[in-house]
C-alpha cells in the first residue's frame, strides 16, 4: 500500500497531467478545423491512395474518441475547484476502462500514421476498414437488418484499393486480415519511448480490469486482507493511485504523438 503522501503525490499529478491534455478537447471541437489536410502532404497523398475511406477521417475519428474517453475520465477523477479544493474519486474498474478507451484509440492514430512508407499507411488504414466491414455485417445480421452492399462486394472494392497502391495481388487478402489491438498498442509503442511491451502491459491492465478479470485486480489494484474463509483470503480492493498516474500518463503520451503525427503528416513541407 502507498502512503498517504505518496497517495497525495500521484493525485496530484494525475490533475496537472489532465491539465496538460485539455488543450486535445479544443482541437477535436468540430470548428476547430484542425483536421483539414493541406494539399500536397504526406496524408493528402495517403488519402486519395484510399478514397472512399480516407487514412486522415479515420485517424482524426479515432483521436476525438480517445479525447472523449479521456474527457470523460477527467470528468469522473475531479469534481470542480471549490474554496481552492478538488474533491477526488477513485473507482476500482470503471476509470480504467475510460483509459483503455483512450490508450488503443490514440495507438490506433499512431498505428496508421507511425510508418515512413505511404503503402504500409495506406494498407493499415485498409486493413482496419475490413474489419469494420466485417464486423458490421455481424451487427446487421443480429438486428436483422440487410446491408446496402454485399460483403463480398464491399470487399473487392477495398482488394482493388491495396492492389492498386502497390501492393502485391497475391499478398492483398494477408494484407487486408484484420489486426488485434494487442498488435496495434505494440507497434504503436515501438514508436514511443515506452516501448512495446510498455504499451501492452497498459493496454493490457486496463483490459483487464475493464472485463473484471481476477488477474488485472491482483495485479493492478491495492488490496488488504480483512479476513479468511478456509483457503480464500477476503480483501478489500483500492485503486492504486500510482498505477492510475502510470496509465493516465502513457495515455497522454500516446495521444500527444497520434496529434502530433496527425500534424506532421497533414502538413505540406514543400
Amino acid at each position: 500500500m502507498t502512503t498517504t503522501t505518496e497517495e497525495d503525490r500521484y493525485l496530484r499529478r494525475i490533475l496537472a497531467l489532465l491539465d496538460s491534455a485539455r488543450p486535445f478537447e479544443s482541437l477535436t471541437q468540430s470548428d476547430s478545423r484542425q483536421w483539414q489536410v493541406q494539399p500536397g502532404s504526406a496524408l493528402a497523398g495517403d488519402d486519395a491512395k484510399t478514397d472512399p475511406y480516407q487514412v486522415s477521417h479515420s485517424v482524426w475519428n479515432a483521436l476525438s474518441v480517445a479525447v472523449d474517453h479521456l474527457h470523460c475520465f477527467r470528468s469522473t477523477f475531479a469534481d470542480g475547484v471549490q474554496d481552492k479544493s478538488v474533491s477526488i474519486t477513485l473507482h476500482t474498474h470503471g476509470q480504467y476502462s475510460l483509459l483503455r478507451g483512450a490508450f488503443e484509440n490514440s495507438a490506433r492514430a499512431v498505428w496508421m500514421l507511425g510508418p515512413a512508407q505511404r503503402l504500409m499507411r495506406v494498407q493499415r488504414r485498409l486493413c482496419m476498414q475490413a474489419g469494420e466491414h466485417k464486423n458490421s455485417d455481424r451487427m446487421r445480421a443480429l438486428l436483422q437488418q440487410q446491408p446496402k452492399r454485399p460483403l463480398d462486394v464491399r470487399m473487392q472494392q477495398l482488394t482493388d484499393l491495396v492492389i492498386r497502391a502497390g501492393t502485391n495481388a497475391a499478398d492483398a487478402k494477408k494484407v487486408l486480415r484484420p489486426v488485434p489491438y494487442s498488435e496495434v498498442v505494440r507497434e504503436a509503442g515501438a514508436l514511443m519511448p515506452m516501448g512495446a511491451a510498455e504499451a501492452e502491459a497498459v493496454w493490457s491492465s486496463c483490459s483487464s480490469l475493464a472485463h473484471g478479470d481476477l488477474y488485472g485486480m491482483l495485479s493492478v489494484l491495492e488490496r488488504n486482507i480483512v479476513g479468511t474463509q478456509g483457503l480464500v483470503n477476503l480483501a478489500q480492493v483500492t485503486s492504486s493511485p500510482m498505477v492510475l498516474f502510470w496509465a493516465a500518463d502513457r495515455t497522454v503520451a500516446m495521444m500527444r504523438r497520434g496529434f502530433g503525427l496527425f500534424e506532421e503528416r497533414a502538413t505540406c513541407h514543400r
